[in-house]
């Protein structure tokens, strides 16, 4: 996996318990946009990023017939995800 720390746009839904779950987003790759949609989440962190509460979300997905392991990051302070490896 490359290190991007890309900004994405996300569509995510957040349960009435306030559990946030990714559901898909869009990247930009190679000049065009895709749209990646959220196949499985593999591993769930909750951690402290300069001081803020972050949640990185490790997950899989078939991206142009090629199943891909990514990680996403949600920065709860500024309400941002970052498309962090890729």
């Amino acid at each position: 996996m490359k290190l991007l720390n890309q900004q994405i746009d996300m569509i995510s839904w957040t349960s009435k318990e306030g559990v946030l779950t990714p559901v898909r987003f869009r990247m930009e790759e190679g000049g065009e946009s895709v749209v990646v949609r959220i196949g499985r989440i593999l591993q769930t962190d909750k951690t402290m990023f300069g001081g803020s509460p972050t949640l990185s979300f490790r997950c899989s997905s078939v991206i142009r017939g090629t199943e891909r392991i990514y990680e996403l990051t949600y920065h709860s302070h500024d309400q941002k995800w970052l498309l962090k490896k890729f």
